[in-house]
């Protein structure tokens, strides 16, 4: 059985004018209307300093857990 999916704390899913396409917590489209990046290792290294579990560009999954 799958275990039911926790609503994501990111403020951007509920703004209506959002700058990013991916959500940086969750992964998921927060803005269809952006197009989707294309990010190099620089970028996602970046990302990963900032704590963000997903690039807000290409939405690829920036940090495992453990």
């Amino acid at each position: 059985m799958m275990k039911p999916r926790s609503r994501c704390v990111n403020l951007n899913h509920g703004r209506t004018n959002v700058s990013i396409r991916y959500c940086p917590m969750c992964g998921e489209i927060v803005n269809e209307d952006i197009s989707a990046g294309a990010c190099s290792e620089d970028k996602h290294a970046a990302g990963r300093r900032r704590g963000s579990a997903f690039c807000m560009d290409c939405g690829k999954k920036l940090i495992m857990k453990t």
